[in-house]
């Protein structure tokens, strides 16, 4: 069965804005470069955030723009009493110093929950918000009553935004997890056992259907540029004739995770 994304977005967004209070402050949506990718990104948060009653605004700097000077734009930002949230997009040209750009945005105006700050609280039990990935598994599994307690569960990737997380709650909540990664020798003997996968590597047909084993639920975060069109991690054709419940790309967790976003700056400007 599809895991309507679009649908659970739907559902979080609305939650958000009844829980807006008092008179809201701006969200920042840093871009640098002008990557059609990253500012369609972007352009999703700003109509998800006027859903709610945010009003997100779009910071473009140059491609060429330095490490120090970036950072200095977004400390700015981040002194800001009208800005409530900051969020910059990845990925950031390979010259700039990501961690020192995202350790510049304050725990209390990071949705994204990206800078190292923000990473601690949340790994040591002491964050009121969570990584908006999670946000998205949390919500996809309680769509469709998946109680992940003792089943074998294998997360593709141990990258920032989805594999390290991910995998890090679902242990938490009681699963048994397996991380995959290029160093994992024989990937397939242990998807194959697994009751959930999830991916975020961003390599299209990572994944295929010899893979999965018949009604496994799989969560692709994976979102890459296959000729003409974008496709996510899983042999989408293939696996979803084997899986119980599958999320395409796109459609899937992408909308979700918007949504976690902006719910996050709710939270964070209550």
């Amino acid at each position: 069965m599809i895991i309507d994304g679009k649908k659970i977005a739907a559902k979080i967004l609305e939650g958000a804005k009844s829980a807006i209070t008092k008179s809201y402050r701006e969200l920042a949506l840093v871009l640098v470069g002008g990557d059609a990718g990253s500012l369609k990104f972007l352009e999703l948060k700003q109509k998800a955030a006027g859903k709610v009653g945010i009003d997100a605004k779009l910071y473009k700097y140059s491609e060429e723009i330095t490490t120090e000077k970036l950072v200095e734009e977004i400390t700015f930002l981040a002194e800001s009493e009208d800005v409530g949230g900051i969020i910059v997009e990845l990925p950031l040209p390979s010259h700039i110093i990501s961690e020192r750009v995202l350790d510049a945005v304050p725990v209390s105006k990071d949705p994204d929950m990206l800078s190292g700050a923000a990473q601690n609280l949340f790994y040591s039990g002491k964050s009121e918000i969570m990584p908006p990935s999670i946000r998205a598994v949390q919500e996809i599994i309680e769509n469709i009553g998946f109680n992940v307690r003792e089943k074998n569960c294998a997360v593709f990737g141990q990258g920032l935004l989805v594999g390290k997380p991910v995998a890090h709650w679902l242990s938490f909540i009681g699963a048994k997890v397996s991380v995959i990664d290029e160093f994992t020798p024989e990937p397939r003997k242990v998807s194959s056992k697994a009751d959930l996968i999830v991916s975020g590597v961003g390599k299209p047909g990572l994944i295929t259907a010899d893979m999965v084993k018949d009604g496994a639920v799989v969560i692709d975060f994976g979102y890459a540029k296959a000729g003409e069109e974008m496709k996510g991690d899983v042999d989408y054709d293939n696996v979803s004739k084997k899986a119980s419940f599958i999320t395409p790309v796109p459609g899937g967790v992408g909308p979700i995770v918007v949504a976690a976003v902006i719910e996050n700056t709710v939270k964070l400007i209550k």
